[in-house]
């Protein structure tokens, strides 16, 4: 038998073992699967990352009045809630100021760690911020989101990183205090005073919280009780 006759009866040769098909093909789809998902969870983690950053840079330049060292790590804080990560993700938050000899730093600050842009450092960013107007400022809000897959396959640890540079809204700049707001509360807050210096004591304001969230479940429950009146004829 030629070794052309071979191949060609090897080509027509439909007999096989389902036991070794599955030895074969099992690993190559376990691998699809574990792959489909890391790649699946890294663009969802990517995309989450982008729309918690455009969210924070929203608030913040809706500020009218000063900001405070607290205010950008309660901004820190909402990213880490929208993005959900297990990983302790950074935030850095920079006015920009345009004058005759370039860009200039207004103030800026980095939270968990983050050193805040200088005038020296801000060449990293410069290539993000738009064309602008002598004495006009934007917010540059940058955001570090460390990446681990769950499996390592194609995917190693990352950190995904963003910027986005937004003009204030409704004042030409946003002052800002290096500090802690003497208004943002840290303990025993009431409804709408913030989330976590301790507020115990009465609300200053005089509102009464209690009030406004109470509700009686019991004249609820009077006014739908008792039997229908009348009877069957």
């Amino acid at each position: 038998m030629t070794i052309t006759k071979s191949v060609r009866k090897f080509l027509r040769d439909e007999t096989a073992a389902v036991a070794l098909e599955a030895i074969i093909m099992t690993p190559i789809l376990a691998w699809a699967f574990v792959g489909s998902f890391v790649f699946f969870d890294g663009f969802r983690t990517y995309n989450g990352a982008v729309k918690a950053n455009y969210a924070v840079s929203d608030v913040l330049s809706r500020a009218e009045v000063t900001m405070y060292g607290s205010d950008i790590e309660g901004l820190s804080n909402i990213f880490q809630h929208i993005t959900r990560s297990p990983e302790i993700t950074q935030l850095r938050a920079t006015q920009v100021r345009r004058t005759d000899q370039g860009f200039v730093v207004d103030w800026s600050y980095g939270t968990q760690g983050r050193l805040r842009h200088t005038n020296e450092t801000l060449g990293a960013v410069t290539d993000q911020i738009p064309l602008m107007e002598i004495g006009s400022h934007v917010l540059v809000v940058e955001t570090f989101l460390p990446y681990s897959p769950a499996f390592s396959i194609g995917m190693g640890e990352m950190e995904f990183d963003f910027v986005s540079v937004t003009r204030p809204r409704f004042v030409d700049r946003v002052d800002f205090d290096d500090g802690t707001d003497p208004n943002f509360c840290v303990a025993n807050c009431d409804p709408g005073e913030g989330d976590g210096v301790d507020d115990a004591g009465e609300d200053p304001s005089g509102f009464d919280w209690e009030a406004a969230f109470e509700y009686d479940f019991n004249e609820e429950e009077g006014g739908g009780g008792g039997e229908p009146e009348g009877g069957s004829g």
